[in-house]
């Protein structure tokens, strides 16, 4: 990036003063270029968005900027008491910025150039501004130790941390979902009570291999009876192909019979009837490329006596009639030939066979091509099949072709099921199978076999080794140092003249301000006005022009006429908010730490991005990284923090890597953290109400305490901190409490379905498997035996 003065007949700048002084703007805005991946300024509180603004004035054009509501329209800044304001924010990084590089800046002051002035004092650069004198005490000897390259790479680390977990597809091959999203996928998952198992090998499983898993457990988890129970593994390998096959041959063949029906009257009983009688339906097809169809209707006997006249004298009546029949039998060929004593002879075989098979005059079937290609597959299959599929007849009857082909899917389904069963337990898959709740469907398969893969992909290891929070803490403290020395050298830059104070000039052309406002008339490379959306455009025009650049600072839906106005038509605008969006966990969190005891509101900051917690007047503010996941590394980890400790506030960040790997411990270190910073209260002598228990009287003999049961059912409540139970991590005397809980509320008479809902509702369980159920089932069994040994009476 160049730093070299800007030449004051720039086109932009020239542009840009002729829509001040009322010329039409001659273009749109461009858009802007997204913030940079560091930020160099001097103020802590500097965010990437102020840094886009220095890095746009140090290219040399004209700047536009909307710092927001607060200080400009009079009153202070949206941020809480202490928090530094983005104008003020602005202005000392803008002008150490520009100061640094060597170039000559005139200010006209506004709202926030106390502030900065405050703060470029506490700084040890007050006189970074023209009319504040240098304090001598504050120069240092030499340069404070620094370490860019460590500093760049720990930027460069917890870049790479944070993209692993909010970029799709950073955790592993295929994966598409980004590791946040496979958070919230899986706390969705847990919340229906479809919990993942843990497989290693699911985390480089792709698209394509989650789909054949999904597959794969549908079919393996079929319920049923097994029809083919006891017929060995090699026969059914024999006649797998077969049960595959011949339910789609025998749904065609069935749909081919009624059009038999209809072209030849036949009617066949049975597959064997229909595969006897095609050869004649064949030989009727052949003996049509000879004759006509009504050969096949003719009286063969009345041919046969009138080829059996003999001839007459050509004149006689009986001569003429022979010849007529003669040719009319002739026509019955294709070819016009004499029909002979062999034409009777094979049409009369055909009858006699026709009306031996089928019944009744031959005709054509246009179906019969089909039937021949389908009818020897059909028949070896369920010769095949009849093998190992008793039920199943080798020679069914036509009309019950559709319930045969029923039995053989059936049939194929169980070899299926058998065979993929089998590749479960080969591919390791047992554990997933049986995380399969009953009557799921096959989305609820592959959604619990993306959550398989999700969590083995979250088991795998972060990128960079050391746990984040110490990277983020060396690097704050790197970045603390790198800011030190920039002071410094900035202090060095005033003090060897390298670098020019800033001229602050007046509001208005011609007037001036501070000791040295004789100095301030000359050209400058860049003019920094405050408070544009105010200030008329013309005279804002006149200030700049004894300047090379203009940066406009204002907010907007400026006055008419004003000088924001006017640039806002030609230059893009420059919002200095950084963007949030909606947290997938706070919901999550809030629940958790609720149940813990701890207050939980939201902070105030668009899209929930933080929480604020509160206990016994303690306050601390919580920021959940997935809200922050457009930020760049030093606003998420340096700017947030610096800011919370303005305001007095102790600040956290909640890492998503941490909340999934264990919330309840998460839950239990926030309340701990928040009650740590309550201040000590001297109590009072009044005893604290105590809660209100099961009573004694109604609690069940032989049961033990009440207390003791609320107090482990309270427990066990406390430390889901949120989320769901899980059968297999619950204490059987935790379940025991809940049932005597129930039975203390209902009765000892009340009906075990009673209990057991009552019992299930205390601890939680919203979704009831069989595995819960049985567990319950035999608490209320445990708990029946233990009354009736204290000699109470239950049903």
């Amino acid at each position: 990036m160049s730093t070299a003065p800007l030449d004051p007949a720039g086109a932009d700048h020239r542009d840009l003063l002729a829509v001040l002084r009322g010329a039409p703007a001659a273009a749109a805005p461009v858009p802007l270029p997204p913030p940079p991946a560091s930020v160099s300024l001097l103020p802590e509180a500097a965010t990437s968005r102020h840094q886009l603004v220095a890095d746009l004035a140090l290219a040399g054009g004209p700047v536009l900027v909307d710092v927001g509501p607060g200080a400009h329209d009079g009153a202070p800044h949206g941020a809480p008491d202490g928090a530094p304001e983005e104008g003020q924010v602005l202005l000392v990084g803008l002008l150490a910025a520009l100061a640094a590089a060597g170039r000559s800046v005139r200010l006209v002051p506004g709202p926030a150039t106390a502030g900065a002035r405050a703060e470029l004092t506490r700084l040890g650069l007050g006189h970074l501004l023209a009319d504040v004198a240098e304090d001598a005490s504050r120069r240092g000897a030499g340069l404070p130790a620094s370490d860019p390259n460590r500093w760049l790479t720990l930027l460069r680390d917890l870049d790479a941390r944070h993209r692993a977990w909010f970029t799709p597809g950073g955790a592993g091959a295929g994966a598409g979902a980004s590791r946040s999203e496979q958070v919230a996928g899986l706390a969705a998952l847990r919340a229906e009570h479809l919990h993942p198992p843990l497989l290693p090998v699911a985390a480089t499983w792709s698209a394509q291999d989650r789909a054949r898993v999904a597959a794969l457990l549908d079919r393996a988890r079929a319920v049923g009876e097994e029809p083919l129970r006891g017929v060995p593994e090699e026969r059914l390998a024999a006649a797998a192909d077969d049960l595959d096959r011949l339910p789609d041959g025998l749904d065609r063949l069935a749909a081919l019979v009624p059009r038999l029906a209809s072209e030849t009257g036949w009617r066949p009983r049975t597959v064997s009837e229909l595969a006897a009688g095609l050869p004649v339906l064949t030989r009727v097809e052949d003996a049509l490329r000879t004759y006509v169809p009504a050969a096949l209707r003719t009286d063969l006997d009345q041919t046969a006596a009138v080829l059996a006249r003999q001839p007459r004298s050509l004149l006689s009546a009986e001569e003429r009639e022979r010849r007529r029949e003669l040719k009319r039998l002739a026509a019955l060929r294709h070819d016009g030939a004499s029909f002979g004593p062999g034409d009777v002879e094979a049409l009369g075989a055909l009858q006699r066979d026709w009306a031996a098979t089928v019944g009744g005059a031959p005709a054509p079937a246009a179906s019969r091509a089909d039937l021949a290609d389908l009818l020897d597959p059909v028949r070896r299959s369920l010769v095949a099949v009849a093998d190992v599929v008793p039920d199943v007849p080798a020679d069914p009857e036509l009309d019950r072709l559709g319930d045969v082909a029923g039995q053989v899917r059936r049939a194929a389904r169980a070899v299926r099921g058998r065979q993929d069963r089998a590749a479960v337990e080969v591919e390791g898959l047992a554990d997933l199978a049986a995380a399969v709740p009953a009557g799921s469907g096959p989305a609820d398969v592959a959604r619990l076999v993306d959550g398989t893969h999700w969590r083995a992909a979250l088991e795998a290891a972060d990128p960079g080794g050391a746990p984040v929070a110490r990277v983020a803490e060396d690097f704050r403290r790197l970045d603390e140092q790198r800011r030190a020395r920039a002071v410094r050298e900035l202090q060095l830059a005033l003090s060897g003249a390298r670098a020019r104070p800033v001229q602050v000039a007046g509001r208005e052309p011609g007037e001036q301000t501070g000791e040295q406002a004789g100095e301030q008339t000359g050209d400058v490379d860049v003019l920094v006005v405050e408070d544009a959306h105010r200030l008329a455009a013309p005279a804002v025009a006149e200030l700049a022009d004894r300047a090379g650049q203009l940066v406009l600072l204002g907010t907007g839906g400026g006055e008419d006429g004003s000088a924001w106005t006017r640039a806002a038509a030609v230059l893009p605008v420059l919002a200095l908010p950084l963007p949030v969006r909606p947290s997938a966990v706070a919901e999550a969190v809030t629940s958790a730490l609720t149940a813990a005891g701890v207050e939980v509101v939201p902070a105030g900051t668009p899209g929930a991005a933080e929480l604020e917690l509160r206990e016994g007047g303690a306050r601390l503010l919580l920021g959940l990284e997935d809200a922050l996941a457009t930020w760049r590394v030093q606003d998420r980890e340096v700017v947030r923090p610096a800011r919370a400790r303005a305001t007095g506030v102790p600040y956290r960040l909640l890492r998503v890597a941490d909340w999934s790997t264990d919330p309840r411990a998460v839950a239990r270190s926030l309340a701990e953290e928040v009650r740590a910073l309550a201040p000590a209260v001297e109590q009072a002598p009044a005893a604290a109400a105590p809660a209100v228990p099961v009573p004694v009287e109604s609690f069940p003999k032989g049961l033990g305490a009440a207390e003791d049961a609320q107090r482990a059912v309270s427990d066990f409540v406390t430390a889901l901190a949120g989320g769901n139970p899980n059968i297999d991590q619950t204490p059987p005397a935790t379940i025991d409490a809940a049932v005597a809980l129930a039975y203390a509320d209902l009765g000892v008479t009340a009906a075990d379905a009673a209990v057991l809902d009552a019992a299930m509702d205390r601890l939680g369980y919203r979704r009831r498997g069989t595995k819960v159920l049985r567990a319950f089932k035999e608490s209320v069994q445990r708990t029946k035996k233990k009354m009736r040994g204290a000699g109470v009476r239950v049903p």
